[in-house]
């Protein structure tokens, strides 16, 4: 007995279906990714300056990829979901991916950029080192930054906070740095003196220093 031209575009269409599906499914693991590289390098990399904390981005990604997911499957379920309702989860899907696209790109075009990264000293037992980071703004200004990181391989993060200040600009030249303890730091900028700090366990300084003061005075 052969299939009648019913059966045939209802073959036709559940294939239709899975195609949309796993397309859907494929652009949400995408979407999904590319904001899970952008919350890691700004956990990384807080010198960086997003504008925004990640977690709010974050959780738009993954409302955008669950509906997207939602979508394609509706599209693929036999009986087919009726089409207004199909057509609604597709717009909301491409709303929120849109809107999250969107703001990624803001908050990256208003990210300095990392152009490099140097480790000017690692603490006696390992856990932390102090590197240095020259960035440059979305203005395309040039800025320099000390900051303490904590060494745990891919779970590396840097401090949310510089280890020391300098208020007019860090002069040009080598700065060198220490540990003179567990987490107290030595840092000596070119052509400046010597000051001390020492960071707590979220590794941010106990005290404001401005490196720079003491030549200043």
């Amino acid at each position: 007995m052969s299939a009648g031209p019913g059966t045939t575009r209802s073959l036709a269409g559940t294939r239709r279906g899975r195609s949309i599906a796993g397309l859907s499914t494929l652009l949400s693991l995408l979407l999904f990714g590319g904001v899970i590289w952008d919350a890691g390098y700004a956990r990384l990399y807080p010198a960086a300056r997003f504008l925004h904390r990640p977690l709010p981005l974050l959780g738009l990604a993954t409302l955008a990829a669950l509906t997207l997911v939602a979508a394609g499957w509706l599209a693929a379920r036999q009986p087919p979901a009726s089409t207004a309702l199909r057509l609604g989860a597709l717009g909301c899907a491409v709303l929120l991916g849109v809107g999250t696209s969107a703001w990624g790109m803001f908050r990256t075009g208003f990210a300095s950029t990392v152009e490099r990264d140097s480790t000017l000293a690692v603490s006696p037992d390992g856990r932390y080192a102090v590197v240095r980071l020259d960035t440059r703004d979305w203005k395309d200004l040039p800025h320099t930054e000390l900051r303490v990181r904590y060494r745990a391989g891919l779970l590396s993060r840097d401090a949310d906070r510089e280890l020391v200040d300098c208020r007019r600009g860090w002069p040009s030249g080598r700065i060198d740095a220490e540990f003179v303890g567990e987490q107290t730091v030595r840092v000596t900028p070119a052509g400046r003196s010597a000051v001390t700090v020492t960071f707590d366990r979220q590794m941010r300084p106990r005290h404001r220093v401005d490196v720079c003061h003491p030549a200043d005075d």
